[in-house]
């Protein structure tokens, strides 16, 4: 969850606590230096799916859903650790900002970081699975 600070008056902001620096070299120790030319999104030509804006959240429908085209690229992982690391906008690595943010949170809180990815991207059952 992210703490919220409010003035009376001012708007709620959520702020996202950092990556350390075990977390970020983690992060960066699982990218695959190639990962840009193996991604299924590599050539897509209608990247406004990808970074959706105000006029897509009003319900217009995208032409295909971004997290549709990441769900058997096989550097998903790769990408979302570039994402998180790069504080990148739109959907990377079959995640949202908000969803990105939560991760980074997990992270800070010391959550190993393959359990931070896998919990995002194999579903909860892999918090069940790591326990063990």
């Amino acid at each position: 969850m992210t703490t919220r600070r409010q003035v009376p008056g001012q708007l709620v902001l959520p702020l996202v606590p950092g990556l350390s620096k075990k977390s970020r070299a983690s992060l960066v120790q699982r990218i695959d230096v190639r990962w840009q030319d193996k991604a299924y999104c590599a050539g897509y030509l209608d990247t406004d799916d990808f970074y959706p804006d105000d006029e897509t959240r009003r319900g217009v429908r995208r032409t295909t859903d971004p997290k549709e085209l990441c769900a058997f690229c096989p550097v998903v992982r790769s990408c979302l650790a570039v994402a998180i690391v790069t504080d990148e906008h739109g959907v990377w690595g079959r995640t949202t900002e908000a969803e990105r943010d939560a991760i980074r949170e997990e992270l800070a809180f010391g959550t190993d970081v393959d359990r931070a990815l896998s919990v995002v991207l194999d579903g909860p059952a892999a918090l069940w699975r790591t326990a063990a």
